[in-house]
This record gives structure tokens, C-alpha cells and sequence, in this order.
């Protein structure tokens, strides 16, 4: 089988994934194809500039990527090391058992439609945070670690699906005192809702504020007056007396996960966390090899856009509650996984990469063999091999020239991709038209459809004279600039006073109107 780079080609690549691996971005399977598909991709354009050529571009098999390690031992597969937080496992037997007939019971009681059974969880997002995945590094170096893109922000995000596949609109928390309408982009659905906390967390404010903004009008568009189920962990921030008693008179059924077992019983966690974060982190690592710093808030905010269509759809929802064993309901999909000694911790089911998981790697590629460039050197070399004319230091000087000429090109090819990633971002930011920036206050949850409104009135309303006096708190507030400096961190304590102030606010201002 023909070598579909050459061997100065290959070289180069192999610098290439050196340099990754020195500087802590270490290249994943799919990536060093895709490189190595830029470089054939090159050579076809300057071949093509010169001689038309209607020729087929098969793909790249996910085999070669073997044989391309096998030709190359310095490069080896392994997993990124990186430091997660070990989750306690005390799920036994007999708890899952007891709460597998809580929802039964309500079941049968209730006849709940798919369409009327939801599970809500938050899940948190480093901003410039990777994950642990399959890497190419070169062996002879002693690091396998990844950089990351620059500060670490914390982002929660609120999450609702039901049993029929759908998702409901998220609510998304910033680390800030106030919400930005520049960190909003205009193409954000009007119905996500956006908020702030001291430290990127939820409190119990937020909990109650998603209830009542999200998930009360949004599932009853869809159940009418049919009873609707909530399931979610018992966290302090969710549960509370508030968001009990709204429940209650809302008529939604709670149905709490019991504690450790959310990895074993919730929709969320099974099939649509994983996938999300798997994704965040290769959006992350794109920002960062084209040498992005920070992103900001309203990038993050078109990522997620992305990675949320990716991840939250119909089939990863449903395969979400079919593992839980709650639709179909199937106790023993989860109750067999278990050990058979309570005693014991069970652990998650660890991923495991099999041959087939490249096959989703082929990317766009071009014929082998049969390139101007490469032919050419070919056939030079096989002259020179034939012709013994040539002294031995001219011949070893010709063949060096002709390697050096492909691995120039390969050079060329990957500066040039790493330069389209670059420009990407910068185009992007450029298009981020600015407009009129407000600082949001007293309110706590916005939606986007209310930033939008706010910042049109902003827009609209003429410049007028300070009038005199102490000038009067509104609402909005222009800002002639506008930077995401780190907030400084705050308690929980802190957090809860500032909130308590910012309803006292409001309370006033009802009493006195």
C-alpha cells in the first residue's frame, strides 16, 4: 500500500505533534489526521492551479492512523492526565430499590404523559477548562498535560428535559455583581434567561427564580392542566420552602433523587452532561490553539449556543432516561450494575475508546500519490538512484533538497491551518457588532427578550441634562466601557445579603408608587 504522506511529510508531522506536546496542547487522533489531510489538501490545490484534474478524493482510512504510529515509535496513544474531584459512591441496593418504587407508584397513580415528566439539574463550566482525552504526544518528551486557555471563570447553567426528548430554555449564571447586555450575543433565543452571583454558583434565589421563569410556563404550554413531575437532586439551593410551596400550588409533583446517586438515576448525568462537557472542551481547545488567551463571556455564550445542539438533542435525552431505567421503566438496567455486596462503592462505567471511534475522524482528503510535487521528487530520486555518474556527496545533497522541499510544504500547509483557527476568532469578534451597552440592576433573572428590550430603549432615549440634585438609582445604566475584570469572590453569607437587599429594593419601590 502507498505511504499517503511522504516520508519528510510524515516528519514534519511528527515535529509538529512535538511541539503540541512541549507546550501542553496535545493532539488528538482526529486532529493529526485532519492535519495530515491539510497537507495532501495542499498539495492537490498547487497541483490543481496547474494541470485541472477531476480526480476522486478518497478518504483517509482510521487505520493509517496506526501505521502511521507504527512508522513513527517516538508517537504513542494515552490519556491527558488532568485532576478531577473523586464523587462519593454510596449508592446501595436497597435505596435505589425503595426509590425505583416511589416513581412507580407515582406513575400509576398520576398516568403521567412522557411530555409531563421533567429532570432538572445544574451542571458548571471552567471557562478555559479542558477534559481528559485521547492524545498523540511525542514520547521522548516527559509531558503529556494540556494548557489551558487562560483564566478560570465559572459558568453554571440550569438544564430541564422530559421523557419525550425535549429540552426546555436554560438559565445561565455568570461570576458578576450585575448582568452585561454586551455579554448577551443578539442571536441568543429570547427565552434563555441570564443571571449573576458572586461566585458563578447557584443560591436558593436562583432555584426559585428558574421555576417560576422557566420551567411553570414553559411545561405548562405543553401539559395544559395534565399533572407534571419534577425530578431533581435534594440540593440545598433547589429545594427550599419557597420552591416547595410554589410547587404546591402549582400543582407540580417533586420526586427527589436520593443523595450519590444522580451518576446511577438521572437522565442529565448518563447521556447529556457527558456529551456537552466532551464538546465544551474541544471548543475550548480550538480558542486556545489559535492562541486565544480568555474567552469572553458573549463567545462563551455562542459556544454553548453550539455545543447545546449538539448535545441536548431528542436521542441522547431519551437514551438519558432509558438508562436511568425510568422509561422504560427497567429497575434492573441500573440494578444490575451494582456490586453485589452493598457494602461495596459502585464506580461509574469508565468509557472506553475501541478501533470504531475513529471511524467518526474522516475528514475531508486527497489522492496519495500523483501530485506534481511529489512525482517530481520521485522520479528524481529514481534517477539518481539509476545514474551512478554522480559523485556520492551531490547525490546525497540532491535527496536532502528534495526531502526538504515536502517538509517545507507540510510546514506551510500547518501554519496555514493554525492561522485560518487564529483568524476565525478574530473575524468572529470583529462581526460582534457593539451597540449600546447596559448595566443591568434591579432585577435578578433577565431573559434575552428583556436585554433586547432594555438596550432598543437605551438606544431610543435622547441625551437629556443631569438634572439636579442626588441623582436617583434606575434600572439601567449606560456604560462607556466595558471590561470582564475577575469579580472579587464573596461567602455565600454575601451573596444572600445582596439579594436580600436587591428584593428590599423593590419592596420599597412597590410601596411608594
Amino acid at each position: 500500500m502507498a505511504q499517503i504522506l511522504s516520508n519528510a511529510e510524515e516528519n514534519t508531522l511528527v515535529r509538529w505533534i512535538s511541539r503540541l506536546t512541549i507546550t501542553g496542547f496535545p493532539a488528538t487522533p482526529m486532529l493529526v489526521k485532519e492535519m495530515a489531510d491539510e497537507i495532501r489538501l495542499r498539495r492537490v490545490q498547487v497541483a490543481s492551479s496547474r494541470i485541472p484534474t477531476s480526480t476522486e478524493i478518497p478518504p483517509i482510512g482510521h487505520e493509517w492512523i496506526y501505521r502511521f504510529q507504527k512508522r513513527h515509535p517516538e508517537l504513542k496513544t494515552c490519556y491527558s492526565r488532568q485532576l478531577e474531584s473523586n464523587r462519593a459512591k454510596v449508592a446501595t441496593p436497597e435505596n435505589i430499590q425503595a426509590w425505583f418504587d416511589a416513581f412507580r407508584t407515582r406513575l400509576i397513580e398520576r398516568k403521567y404523559e412522557l411530555d409531563d415528566m421533567y429532570n432538572m439539574d445544574e451542571t458548571g463550566f471552567g471557562v478555559g477548562s479542558t477534559q481528559s482525552t485521547r492524545i498523540i504526544v511525542d514520547s521522548t518528551q516527559k509531558s503529556n498535560w494540556k494548557v489551558t486557555a487562560g483564566k478560570q471563570e465559572w459558568i453554571t447553567a440550569f438544564e430541564c428535559v422530559n421523557a419525550a426528548g425535549k429540552a426546555l430554555s436554560p438559565m445561565i449564571i455568570f461570576k458578576a455583581q450585575n448582568t452585561n447586555s454586551a455579554w448577551i450575543p443578539k442571536d441568543t433565543p429570547q427565552s434563555w434567561q441570564f443571571s449573576t452571583s458572586t461566585n458563578g454558583w447557584t443560591s436558593n434565589s436562583h432555584g426559585l427564580e428558574w421555576l417560576k421563569r422557566v420551567f411553570e410556563p414553559e411545561s405548562k404550554k405543553v401539559s395544559g392542566d395534565r399533572p407534571r413531575l419534577l425530578i431533581m437532586d435534594g440540593h440545598s439551593s433547589h429545594i427550599t420552602g419557597s420552591f416547595i410551596a410554589f410547587c404546591i400550588e402549582k400543582e407540580i409533583d417533586l420526586l427527589i433523587l436520593p443523595p450519590h446517586c444522580f451518576h446511577l438515576l438521572q437522565p442529565l448525568d448518563i447521556a447529556v452532561y457527558g456529551p456537552m462537557k466532551r464538546y465544551h472542551a474541544l471548543e475550548v481547545d480550538r480558542y486556545s490553539r489559535a492562541g486565544v488567551k480568555r474567552i469572553q463571556r458573549a463567545e462563551w455564550v455562542e459556544l454553548f449556543q453550539n455545543i447545546r445542539k449538539k448535545a441536548l438533542n431528542s436521542s441522547n435525552i431519551k437514551a438519558g432516561w432509558r438508562g436511568a431505567g425510568l422509561v422504560p421503566f427497567a429497575p434492573r438496567k441500573v440494578l444490575d450494575i451494582l456490586p453485589f455486596n452493598s457494602s461495596q462503592q459502585p464506580s461509574t462505567p469508565q468509557m472506553r475508546m475501541s478501533n470504531q471511534d475513529l471511524d467518526l475522524s474522516i475528514l475531508r482528503s486527497s489522492p496519495p500519490d500523483g501530485i506534481e510535487l511529489r512525482q517530481a521528487n520521485q522520479t528524481f530520486n529514481k534517477a539518481l538512484a539509476d545514474n551512478d555518474s554522480l559523485a556520492s556527496p551531490t547525490r546525497r545533497y540532491a535527496k536532502r533538497m528534495t526531502r526538504l522541499v515536502e517538509s517545507q510544504n507540510a510546514e506551510i500547509a500547518l501554519l496555514r491551518k493554525q492561522l485560518a483557527d487564529a483568524q476565525e476568532v478574530i473575524e468572529t469578534r470583529k462581526k460582534r457588532t457593539k451597540g449600546k451597552r447596559v448595566k443591568l440592576q434591579g432585577q435578578f433573572v433577565f431573559s434575552s427578550e428583556e436585554v433586547l428590550k432594555m438596550v432598543r430603549e437605551a438606544e431610543e432615549k435622547p441625551k437629556e441634562k443631569k438634572p439636579r440634585g442626588r441623582p436617583r438609582k434606575r434600572p439601567i445604566e449606560e456604560l462607556e466601557e466595558e471590561t470582564e475584570e475577575e469579580e472579587p469572590e464573596s461567602s455565600s453569607s454575601d451573596l444572600e445579603l445582596e439579594l436580600d437587599e436587591c428584593v428590599a429594593r423593590r419592596t420599597r419601590s412597590h410601596r411608594e408608587n
